[in-house]
């Protein structure tokens, strides 16, 4: 190891030496050297494929430690030492001529690391600034790290030397009509014969290249007589020694005399690339981009030119491009520029006009629709563009716009008039203010009605639905804060129930369909129990007579049509809804009307529907009666005939008079037995009525089961009369006896224990007149009752007093006499409660 920077003495030239080793005897030449910055590894590669480390305090230390690090088949051609920034990791990457291997050297054992079974010439390899190992071969130039082969460089030719300056490759190469020496043999001799492989003398001409890595492009290339013996680089230079003692030297020129270069050669797209590289700032390279432009135009190659005029966005003028390309009516390449002027954010409101003109103008949607939906900042007059747009019958994208900033009425018009899309109007009046819709409608109400008039009969639902909750909520807020403060809203523009149906005039069948939903969904539900303001409430009642009038009228309600999934035989007729509708307890209709449309329309059912509502059964039977509706006496005298008897009396007569009627004597049969049943009616009552008329028809067969069922019955009950009062004889008797032994006869108490306790008997002791003995100290403060006859004595005591008090309830009395057929049984139960025996017991 040398020391070049210190010397013996001043005047002399030889440098120190420093250390001297000697590596591992071996007879191959040395081929390769490496050494780590603090020279604490020193890696020695030779010919015969031995690569030797030697490690410890070189430069200080006389004694180091040296092995043999890997013996490879093929001669060692470079070595590379790499460091990490700690300075704690070695990495050792070895070439050969057959192999690229890499080792790490920090430890005692270091393993071959084979990267790639290829490898390269003595001098062929570099590492770059980025750690990398540079490998030159024939066909390509590779890059290698620690983890495996990385990018390469495509250039063909026969390597002999590979260096390194800036960004530079410096490349020594084969001369086309020459090939470098085999330096890995180190054998410089002519093929013996013909058959051996052509090797040329050190001293042919070799190519000289220089590749500038950063701009992908070749420096320079030249051809250097007589070989490339060495390159230096130095100063800021390149020095390039020949083998005919020739001395070249190379230096980078400055940034502008290579664009001008490239400027006079037309290659602009490298100039481009070289100035960002050159770290160029945008003004400048815009400077470059246009002047591509302009070549680019004056060849007539407009798009190309354009694609670098889109480069110059934010340095120069729009208008300076603009003009260029409306003078040569290239009105798609003028579109792309100023679209792109307003991707950059430097577009102002006549850019954007003109390029909606020009979208127009071209028929390009596609754009036009990118356009519209991709811009933040609106910097143009929306009503002009909405009317651009339309003219050219360009509707979607009017409608965006208008949509956009809220032209509702553009908007409407735009989808009614122009595209007839009523349906997607509808859907975006549903989107409107209360205020707002309801004016569009009012406007455009009727056009819809007569192209969607189910959909647009929904909304006016909504519609009308939502006025009612705003008003009543403007009412409720006026009255809490009693004019002491602005009203909750203007309601004065919002469409009330009787200002829609006007909508409806020539189209009454969906106005029924309107008035069913609002009344279903309003007035129907069962959680709707609120107080009306006076507005709804005249609403409510006016929806209801309009609706039971349009059903009179025979009007279908579509709607019962479209959503009903029951058979076409199931489905309701309009008379059938307003029978329904009279029948709803939940109806506000007036009565007076309602009978008046029924009885102009001879709707029968509907008047019987009135009568039912208001209570009127005797009204309804009479009805019945007149139009001789058996099976709907029937169903009155089921439902009502036990609250009201007296229509039995009717329907009794009826029939009476009636025999004729089909089901006459079936009807009459189940009457009686509905009176038997009940006991609704007296047997004699019941013959009265059904023999009082001289028209009467009844005949003895057809009552003869009732008269035969009430004789049993009476009989039977005679019967259990007789046995009942047997029993109560016998049962008085019995007590009369008991009472009377009790009263005058001895009672003997023969008992010897103690009911209680079971212990015999002794003195004091106590015995009771129902036969049961106790001790006197087992009764306690149990007093004068037997405790074990206690529970059954209280028993009747309690009822002897519930006979007490039921005998002073005299209007219970009275009420259940009013209300009996048989006030004789009523009369006698009661005295069998013995009433007024109970003064005599209390006076006791």
């Amino acid at each position: 190891l040398w020391s070049v920077d210190s010397l013996l003495r001043h005047e002399d030239t030889q440098p120190v030496v420093v250390k001297y080793q000697q590596p591992t005897s071996t007879p191959y030449p040395l081929t390769a050297v490496a050494a780590t910055p603090s020279i604490s590894q020193i890696a020695l590669g030779f010919a015969g494929g031995h690569m030797v480390l030697i490690r410890g305090n070189i430069l200080k230390s006389k004694s180091t430690k040296q092995r043999t690090l890997h013996v490879a088949p093929e001669p060692v051609t470079n070595l590379h030492f790499v460091t990490d920034a700690a300075g704690t990791r070695v990495t050792l990457f070895a070439t050969t001529t057959a192999q690229t291997m890499v080792f790490d050297t920090s430890g005692s054992k270091s393993e071959p690391a084979v990267l790639e079974e290829r490898g390269c010439g003595i001098g062929c390899s570099l590492m770059n600034e980025e750690d990398e190992l540079i490998v030159a071969r024939d066909e390509a130039i590779y890059t290698y790290t620690v983890d495996g082969r990385g990018p390469c460089f495509a250039f063909d030719a026969p390597k002999v030397l590979l260096r390194r300056f800036k960004h530079y490759l410096l490349l020594a190469t084969a001369a086309p009509s020459s090939m470098a020496p085999n330096l890995a043999n180190g054998d410089d001799r002519p093929p013996v014969d013909a058959t051996e492989s052509r090797v040329y003398s050190y001293n042919d001409p070799t190519t000289f290249t220089i590749l500038d890595t950063k701009n992908k492009l070749v420096a320079y290339t030249g051809v250097v007589p007589g070989g490339v013996r060495g390159v230096a680089t130095e100063w800021g230079s390149i020095f390039v020694l020949g083998g005919h003692g020739t001395m070249d030297f190379f230096s980078e020129k400055d940034l502008l005399e290579r664009l001008d270069i490239l400027y006079r050669q037309n290659l602009y797209p490298l100039a481009v690339k070289m100035a960002q590289n050159g770290n160029y700032d945008m003004a400048s390279v815009a400077g470059i981009y246009k002047r591509y432009g302009d070549w680019l135009y004056s060849k007539d190659d407009f798009d190309s030119a354009m694609l670098q005029y889109v480069q110059t966005i934010g340095v120069v003028e729009p208008s300076y491009i603009i003009r260029k390309y409306l003078d040569a009516q290239r009105l798609n390449n003028l579109t792309s520029y100023l679209q792109e002027l307003h991707t950059a954010g430097m577009a102002t409101s006549d850019h954007t006009t003109l390029l909606l003109n020009c979208y127009t103008k071209l028929r390009d949607e596609e754009r036009l629709n990118q356009f519209i939906h991709t811009q933040e900042d609106y910097q143009f007059d929306v009503d002009t563009a909405i009317h651009v747009c339309r003219q050219a019958g360009f509707y979607e994208q009017a409608l965006y716009l208008a949509d956009k900033f809220s032209k509702t009425g553009m908007y409407l018009k735009l989808k009614i008039e122009d595209q007839d899309d009523i349906k997607a109007a509808l859907e975006y009046m549903r989107k409107l203010g209360d205020t707002d819709i309801s004016a569009y409608l009012a406007e455009f109400g009727r056009r819809c009605l007569g192209s969607l008039p189910s959909e647009t009969t929904e909304l006016l639902v909504d519609v009308c639905l939502n006025g009612m909750d705003v008003r009543a909520a403007a009412a409720t807020a006026d009255e809490m804060h009693d004019d002491m403060s602005a009203p909750y809203a203007d309601t004065t523009s919002l469409l009330s129930m009787r200002r829609i149906q006007h909508l409806f005039a020539d189209q009454p069948t969906w106005l029924a369909a309107f008035l069913e939903r609002i009344i279903t969904r309003r007035w129907l539900p069962s959680d709707s129990s609120r107080e009306l303001i006076a507005e709804e409430d005249s609403d409510m009642k006016s929806a209801w007579n309009t609706l039971l009038e349009l059903y009179l009228c025979s009007v279908e309600s579509p709607l019962h049509e479209l959503n009903s999934s029951s058979s076409p035989s199931e489905k309701q007729t309009p008379k059938e809804r307003a029978l329904n509708l009279l029948r709803n307890p939940r109806t506000n209709i007036d009565w007076e009307r309602a009978y008046v449309l029924c009885a102009s329309n001879g709707f029968t059912e509907g008047i019987a529907a009135l009568y039912e509502q208001r209570g009127d059964i005797a009204a309804l039977l009479d009805l019945y009666i007149e139009h001789d509706s058996l099976p709907s006496m029937r169903r009155l005298l089921d439902e009502h005939g036990e609250s009201q008897p007296d229509l039995y009396i009717k329907a009794l007569h009826y029939l009476a008079r009636n025999p004729q009627l089909a089901d006459n004597e079936e009807l009459l049969a189940d009457c009686l037995s509905t009176i038997e049943k009940h006991n609704l009616m007296s047997p004699l009552r019941v013959l009265q009525a059904l023999g009082d008329s001289e028209q009467s028809g009844v005949t003895l067969g057809m009552v003869r089961g009732y008269i035969m069922r009430q004789i049993n019955a009476t009989s039977k009950r005679i019967e259990d009369n007789k046995a009942a009062i047997a029993s109560y004889t016998s049962e008085f008797k019995v007590h009369s006896e008991k009472m009377d032994a009790l009263k005058n006869k001895p009672i003997v108490f023969q008992s010897t224990k103690c009911t209680s306790c079971m212990a015999p008997l002794d003195l004091p002791s106590v015995h009771f007149l129902c036969k049961h003995s106790y001790h006197q100290r087992c009764l306690g403060d149990i007093g004068d009752s037997c405790p074990r006859c206690q529970a059954e004595n209280q028993k009747l005591e309690d009822q002897r007093r519930a006979q007490e008090i039921s005998a002073k309830q005299h209007d219970a009395f009275f009420d259940k006499l009013h209300h009996s057929d048989e006030g004789f049984d009523v009369i006698a139960s009661w005295f069998a409660k013995s009433p007024f025996a109970f003064t005599k017991l209390i006076d006791q």
